[in-house]
């Protein structure tokens, strides 16, 4: 699923507090809702007290009034939470695949993560999934009723008092899909709303001037009671907030061409892109090259804005990296892309932009000749009469996928080629046609799988930048020699060999191989050629090699001097029985920030680990990973820190002595721990505590209570957590002596029917309490 924590999304900032959650976690950041609240009350009612048969919620509103941001509210709200078993959130989008919904919806309800190959059989596992419990089912931006017809099936009409609400714009399909409850059609908001949203999102916490204040009222009434336009509206305005002057001049550009109020969105965003400078124009453009919806990985981002050569003018001592970095977070600033998941740090690990934008981007780059986004059946199509240079193709079925392969060759003068699949289809051979691309420096064929692969097919792509591809062999010929490549990804590769010539591919920054780990047997050939250092790469990641080979791990980092992220595979074959005490020394690599290190083996001996001290990131997986805390203690800048055994049983995690200064994460997986020591003095800094699947451990200790900055504890697992009860008294704890809710509690559990509708209880108990305190309260005043 593609879940939407749009951050400009309409209606705004602070979250409802949550005791606990079900597996169905929030697919979106929480955020507060500016208007609306009458409405909210009116359908949460629905939602808690209709009728018990099933019922379908039909939410009707054009593109930027807020339908999705309104939707997440309700799905959200505590008394929605409590008083449904399952919950799952599902994007319908334009194009959709039935396949992948009935997957997403089944995966979230039933907290798997597994995959149905037959449509017809996960169809069916999910309806019986769903039998007899009380469900929430939100499909969120529909637009055909053929997706209705698709997926309804799959909901039992019980008398459990489940429902499913649908999003959508266009008003018809909201009446055919509706049960008894009438489509409720979204309002616009308020005057006094829209002034609200506007001052809060340009200002921030500072609050409007009392000398703006007429100036904004009258730039929030131009905005037609539209959300997503005030919020593109206050992008434009926060570079030069308090100048009168400049509200006035955006006041005035604020007119729709057609009068009407759909107009105004898209003149809003042209408006918002006239006052981008020059170097983030293509940067917002590129944008078109993803589908509608599309979950935008930020690191992929970057790496594609780099091999089309938009990041320019690097300042000293910066990297390639960090300009982009800096150019995404200016486009985030003017609100025309959304962060749609933030890493721990807080800075952006998925993005998205609103459809609006995404309907200027394709439009406006077509009209530029910038690039062209092109999806259904290819038979129509001729490649060769295309005449922009970059090319993103939607490939909706097998029919199509051939159609294109046995169409006349893309124009020569084409750069950048990126597919996405919305189908399901056996391998295919693009590379007949993608090799006669000269000037290609762009390749993206990671949507769906392509025919094993060598190098050498792709020799003819001199200029080639950047590559990703899905394949389930992927061969390095010795003889090609990609010498301008900067990314290298292939999902899905079995075992791969490098050449001594891989070596020399001095331009690449990024290098993925995932599936199975890749090895490098021969980095022992010319390991010790000055000319063979990858001086550029950035990423290194899914490496594997063997513990008793430590010639090889030198050479390694004597190859990758500035390696910043990197995946590590240790593997002990055990052939001896004999226990592997070999550690990485990884010191030397003084610009690594984050790692990844597994050991994969059970008869390892971890102790004394060896790590550069400007490590922010670390995950450790292997037996007795807890032993190792003493080595990692030491970091003076380490930030996240994932421990994950494979369950050996331990009694006691003993934290004295043991100190991180600056943890603002600690994930716990699969530990073997019953007892966790005092946690005060060693996490100063915590602020998010994961434990997941850590079944032996009794508690969490009261004294994480201590830690004041402590902001959320989250519980993961597949059954009853005997930690809740002492995660809730922290929580009930903590309100108690601050008088404010500062924790956020999430019990991520995949939980049984009887143990939901038992916590569903004590919380309506709870609740009961604090209204009867809060009479007696009121009568003795």
């Amino acid at each position: 699923m593609s879940d939407k924590s749009l951050e400009i999304r309409p209606c705004l900032v602070a979250e409802p507090s949550k005791h606990m959650q079900n597996r169905q976690s929030d697919p979106m950041n929480d955020e507060e809702i500016v208007g609306f609240e009458k409405d909210a009350e009116r359908i949460i009612k629905r939602l808690n007290e209709g009728k018990k048969e099933l019922d379908v919620i039909p939410i009707v509103g054009m593109a930027g009034q807020g339908k999705t941001t309104f939707a997440r509210k309700l799905y959200n709200n505590d008394n929605i939470v409590y008083h449904f078993d399952v919950r799952a959130w599902c994007i319908i989008s334009q194009t959709y695949n039935r396949q992948e919904l009935l997957q997403e919806i089944f995966n979230q309800v039933t907290g798997s993560k597994g995959k149905v190959d037959e449509v017809g059989e996960l169809a069916d596992m999910l309806r019986k999934r769903l039998i007899g419990t009380r469900y929430l089912i939100v499909l969120d931006d529909m637009w055909d009723i053929k997706a209705w017809e698709d997926l309804r099936l799959s909901f039992p009409n019980g008398e459990t008092g489940s429902k499913i609400m649908v999003t959508t714009r266009l008003e018809e399909v909201g009446k055919q899909v509706k049960h008894d409850t009438d489509p409720y059609s979204l309002p616009f908001l308020t005057r006094d709303e829209s002034l609200k949203l506007l001052q809060k999102k340009v200002f921030q916490q500072e609050g409007c001037p009392p000398e703006l204040h007429n100036v904004s009222l009258a730039v929030a009434e131009r905005c037609k009671g539209l959300p997503l336009v005030i919020i593109l509206v206050a992008g434009i305005i926060k570079s030069k907030k308090m100048e009168e002057s400049w509200w006035d001049e955006v006041k005035k550009s604020l007119l729709s061409p057609l009068g009407k109020p759909e107009g105004y969105s898209l003149s809003t965003m042209q408006l918002s892109y006239d006052n981008l400078p020059d170097s983030l124009k293509p940067c917002l453009l590129y944008m078109g090259m993803f589908p509608e919806d599309a979950r935008i990985p930020v690191s992929k981002l970057i790496s594609l804005w780099i091999a089309e050569g938009f990041v320019q003018n690097i300042e000293y001592e910066k990297s390639m990296e960090e300009a982009a970095e800096g150019y995404l977070m200016d486009l985030i600033s003017t609100n025309v892309v959304m962060v749609e998941k933030r890493s721990y740090n807080g800075k952006a690990k998925y993005c998205q932009v609103h459809d609006v934008v995404l309907h200027f981007c394709l439009e406006k780059s077509r009209e530029e000749k910038f690039m062209l986004a092109v999806k259904g059946n290819y038979s129509d199509f001729q490649p060769s009469h295309w005449k922009e240079t970059r090319l993103s193709i939607t490939v909706t079925d097998e029919l199509s996928a051939c159609a294109l392969l046995t169409a006349e060759p893309f124009h020569q003068h084409l750069r950048s080629l990126i597919t996405n699949d919305e189908g399901e289809y056996l391998q295919w051979n693009p590379f007949p046609q993608i090799s006669k691309l000269g000037f290609l420096k762009v390749l993206d064929l990671s949507s769906h799988e392509v025919v094993p692969l060598s190098s050498i097919t792709l020799h003819p792509l001199i200029y080639l930048k950047y590559l990703a591809v899905r394949t389930e062999q992927f061969d390095f010929h010795p003889e090609s020699h990609l010498r301008h490549l900067e990314t290298l990804n292939v999902l899905y590769s079995k075992r791969v060999v490098l050449p001594p010539i891989f070596w020399k591919m001095e331009k690449l920054r990024h290098v993925e191989i995932s599936g199975v780990a890749f090895y490098l047997e021969n980095i022992k050939q010319g390991i010790f050629e000055e000319s063979s250092k990858l001086e550029n790469l950035r990423i290194l990641r899914h490496v594997c090699y063997p513990a008793n080979d430590g010639e090889c791990m030198d050479g390694l980092l004597q190859r990758c001097p500035n390696i910043q992220n990197l995946s590590l595979t240790i593997s002990w074959l055990e052939i001896s029985g004999e226990i592997c005490t070999f550690s990485p020394k990884l010191e030397s690599l003084t610009r690594l920030q984050l790692l990844d290190l597994s050991f994969d083996g059970w008869r390892f001996s971890i102790t004394e680990l060896h790590f550069p001290s400007n490590l922010k990131k670390l995950k450790l997986e292997g037996p007795h990973i807890v032993s190792a805390a003493p080595s990692i203690a030491g970091l003076p800048n380490l930030e996240y820190l994932k421990l994950q055994d494979w369950g050996i049983k331990s009694e006691e995690w003993c934290l004295k002595d043991i100190k991180f200064n600056k943890l603002k994460l600690l994930k716990l997986v699969l530990l073997g721990i019953s007892r966790l020591d005092d946690p005060e003095e060693s996490f100063p800094k915590l602020e998010t505590l994961v434990i997941r699947m850590c079944h032996k451990l009794e508690e969490i200790p009261p004294s994480f209570a201590d830690i004041e900055t402590l902001k959320q504890i989250k519980l993961i697992g597949r059954r009853p957590q005997t930690l809740e009860p002492s995660a809730v008294k922290l929580k009930e704890d903590i309100e108690e002596i601050e008088g404010c809710s500062r924790l956020n509690l999430i019990m991520d559990v995949w939980i049984s029917k009887q143990h939901s509708r038992q916590l569903r209880r004590q919380a309506q108990a709870r609740l009961q309490i604090m209204v009867i305190v809060e009479i007696l309260l009121l009568v003795f005043a």
